[in-house]
């Protein structure tokens, strides 16, 4: 967003970083869900998968907040409150900022926990001990913050969709597109 576009619009290169992101974290998702499921020894594929979207999306969010923090916010589409605008961009900031810490603490509590953190294959030093005193508080707050992006997400749709009822501005704008 290096440039002020038409009102409700972002750049190209925004919108193709929201599809990438929207589209890891959904398959980051579905690994999220099928790991507690999976017998212990059958894991190895699904924390490598996991390990790996998991660095991918961590780095993509923290470029998206960095160019929150760099660029010009977009003007919000016609008919839409600034502050309601605001809000929106708010909670998707926090979302960001979620999926940064999560991945950081991620790689910790892995490392506490004594595991190998492979990324496409290849494992990376440990660069915390083993230990239950990280293993545990880095765990529960790992998981934590999963839940927590879970509610920022809900958040973010239900004010969208209130959005559009109220100020009749789309349901588009709750898809990573050119609109905002």
């Amino acid at each position: 967003m290096s440039k002020q576009l038409a009102p409700g619009i972002q750049d190209r290169r925004s919108t193709i970083m929201g599809y990438v992101l929207a589209l890891l974290f959904f398959v980051l998702f579905i690994n999220i869900i099928n790991l507690p499921r999976t017998a212990l020894d059958q894991r190895a594929t699904l924390r490598l998968v996991h390990d790996s979207l998991g660095l991918i999306v961590l780095l993509l969010a923290a470029v998206r907040l960095y160019w929150y923090y760099r660029d010009p916010a977009p003007r919000p589409p016609p008919g839409l409150p600034e502050n309601s605008f605001a809000f929106n961009r708010t909670i998707l900031v926090f979302l960001y900022a979620t999926f940064t810490v999560t991945g950081v603490i991620g790689f910790i509590y892995a490392w506490g926990e004594g595991r190998d953190v492979v990324l496409f294959g290849a494992a990376l030093p440990a660069m915390v001990a083993r230990g239950e005193a990280v293993r545990i508080p880095m765990g529960y707050l790992h998981s934590s913050l999963g839940f927590y992006y879970l509610m920022l997400l809900s958040i973010w749709f239900a004010f969208g969709f209130y959005q559009h009822w109220r100020y009749k501005v789309g349901l588009r704008r709750l898809l990573p597109g050119a609109r905002v």
